[in-house]
């Protein structure tokens, strides 16, 4: 994985990160990878992932188990977000 990010807030709905990396692929283009970590290291199972980008838009990575399966814009239903 080469994306850079941490883990804002981890609930049993969903996960929330924030892409901080400056010279590193970003979350949106290491998804796969970045679900593969979190899957493996904490347990992401099938919860949501909401994710920060690196311009402040906040978007979702769909997956299925921790499976790519695309993205989604915003994060739906989603309004406990930090800073929000």
């Amino acid at each position: 994985m080469e994306a850079k990010f941490i883990i804002e807030k981890d609930t049993e709905k969903y996960m929330y990160i924030i892409d901080t990396g400056v010279h590193e692929r970003s979350v949106t283009n290491d998804a796969e990878a970045v679900l593969e970590y979190l899957s493996e290291n904490f347990s992401l199972g099938n919860r949501r992932l909401i994710y920060r980008d690196s311009m402040g838009q906040d978007d979702e990575i769909v997956h299925y188990f921790g499976k790519f399966a695309g993205y989604a814009p915003g994060h739906a239903g989603i309004y406990d977000l930090p800073g929000k």
